[in-house]
């Protein structure tokens, strides 16, 4: 199995070293496809934290800071919860989303180690409550934010001083402000550009996020009372924006996940997206004997089966994973910044979830009866199998054949032959 080989190899190479050591030497970073990708990671989350050092010693608070931190941090936590649901369904990008307007809000009202520390919790609820990425990308996500959080504030605290004072009756003023949101946008997009991955689901959406954060700035320093209209209207558009996108998704009508043609779609743009960056794996997933099944039991139960396998794999899969229906028995998952060990794994996980799955059929006698099924898996990895969407299918495509020849019920990955 693929857990006991994994297990094994690594006990081997853990050998005389201490938990500590042996746990560190596990993490997917050091098995990131290129070495310099694992040097830049590093560097960014060092200066993020040395940064913050040298700026909260050179740039003290001036004035209490206390109040406006925790009026910040609650509005960032409420609106946050608020959007929970919309958040998980973006992208899997790095940026703090909903959060900005309340993070550069802190980066124009708080010294920089205050503002560094709204990226942190900001970084934290995320991990908490939104999506648990790879650690070492929600790491540097964090870390690309401080950097610019922590930048701009630097920058306004050597030209300005206090920035809210004159913001509205000094030009001088207002345009440094914008040349420091400016520099807040172009540092975290470009540091997370560098990486290979999209640094958020939109520019024009992070843009309009750091105007707000100026506007909501303001409002904290003069009427602070009209901050909770503007929280409120924040929401309602974020959530608005998660009704049209689902609205342009058409999902297969019997099993609720992705049709063959909206997952193909959505699949080559996140293909394209991380071909380049962390890259991406394919599943393709066969179930065993489905013609069998519904021959013996009939439609109705074969539909019934689709629909439990098909709530299975949602089950099992992140947010950012996308599922669809290839059609008959097939369905698809790809796996977004998933390399192929961590692939064949989940694949696993899968093949051994459906295995369990089963649905109750009518029994005319009083023992209980059910019908299930079993799961034959392809998996190949981008860029490994392929540079293309196509490729890395028809990579999968092949292990699932081979899959089948060998006895079914089997998870193979693509140039290993089967795992279990």
């Amino acid at each position: 199995m693929v857990g006991e080989s994994a297990m094994a190899a690594g006990d081997g190479r853990r050998r005389g070293r201490g938990p500590l050591i042996a746990g560190a030497a596990d993490w997917a970073l050091w098995r990131l496809p290129r070495r310099g990708l694992v040097w830049y990671l590093l560097v960014v989350d060092v200066v993020a934290v040395a940064g913050t050092a040298l700026a909260a010693v050179r740039f003290p608070p001036s004035r209490p800071v206390l109040l406006p931190f925790v009026v910040l941090l609650a509005g960032l936590l409420v609106c946050a919860e608020l959007c929970r649901t919309v958040e998980r369904a973006r992208a899997d990008v790095l940026d703090p989303g909903i959060d900005i307007p309340w993070i550069f809000a802190g980066v124009l009202i708080l010294p920089p180690g205050a503002a560094a520390g709204l990226v942190v919790v900001s970084g934290a609820y995320r991990w908490l409550r939104v999506r648990r990425r790879a650690p070492h990308r929600q790491v540097f996500g964090v870390a690309a934010t401080v950097c610019a959080a922590v930048l701009a504030s630097v920058f306004l605290g050597f030209t300005v001083g206090d920035p809210l004072y004159g913001i509205g009756a000094d030009s001088r003023v207002a345009g440094l402000i914008f040349v420091s949101g400016l520099v807040f946008f172009l540092v975290n997009a470009g540091l997370v550009r560098l990486l290979g991955a999209p640094a958020s689901s939109g520019y024009v959406f992070d843009a309009a996020m750091v105007a707000l954060g100026v506007v909501l700035a303001v409002l904290l320093a003069g009427a602070p009372l009209v901050v909770p209209l503007l929280a409120g209207a924040v929401v309602v558009l974020h959530r608005g924006s998660l009704t049209r996108a689902r609205r342009e998704v058409t999902l297969d009508s019997l099993t609720a996940v992705l049709t063959a043609e909206s997952w193909r779609e959505a699949a080559k743009a996140e293909a394209a997206r991380l071909r380049r960056g962390p890259g991406a794996a394919a599943l393709l997933l066969d179930l065993d004997r489905f013609g069998q099944l519904n021959d013996w039991h009939g439609r109705g139960v074969g539909d019934a089966v689709l629909r439990a396998v098909a709530d299975a794999l949602r089950a099992e899969v992140r947010s950012a994973d996308l599922v669809g229906r290839s059609g008959g028995g097939e369905f698809a998952v790809l796996l977004p910044a998933t390399g192929r060990f961590d692939a064949l794994a989940i694949a696993e996980r899968l093949r051994l979830r459906v295995a369990a799955t089963a649905v109750s059929l009518k029994s005319a006698g009083d023992a209980p009866q059910f019908a299930g099924t079993t799961v034959s898996i392809g998996v190949a990895a981008l860029p490994g199998d392929g540079d293309t969407l196509d490729d890395v299918l028809a990579a999968a495509r092949g292990a699932l054949d081979r899959a089948k020849r060998s006895g079914r019920n089997r998870t193979v990955c693509a140039e290993t032959g089967p795992a279990s």
